[in-house]
């Protein structure tokens, strides 16, 4: 846990999201946790269904990659506007979106070719 606040806490530094104290940062991992959660099995639900009617490597990559950075931003988003305590510019938001499928998609190749 400690690493992830870490990470959050650098990444939040580097870009200049504003957050008024330790305790809102905690808040907003947990909550985007619990978002986060319930709105990835929906994207992966959708993913699922779609993958049946997109054929091709590139088609699929990009239609994986429109529907989980969507969902992804959007629980993002969801967690910055209800807490008042934290402002994350919409460029910051969509950085840290693309740059989770990223880190995603690496590992989950790493995985696969095991």
């Amino acid at each position: 846990m400690g690493s992830i606040f870490f990470g959050f806490v650098g990444f939040f530094n580097l870009f200049g999201v504003r957050c008024t104290s330790p305790y809102s940062l905690i808040n907003f991992i947990l909550l985007l946790f619990l978002y986060g959660g319930v709105v990835d099995l929906i994207s992966i639900t959708l993913i699922t269904l779609l993958s049946q009617y997109v054929s091709g490597k590139y088609k699929s990559f990009f239609t994986r990659m429109l529907i989980d950075c969507t969902f992804t931003w959007l629980a993002l988003h969801m967690v910055d506007e209800a807490m008042n305590s934290i402002t994350i510019p919409l460029k910051t938001e969509t950085v840290a979106v693309l740059l989770l499928f990223i880190i995603v998609n690496a590992f989950d190749n790493k995985e696969k070719s095991k």
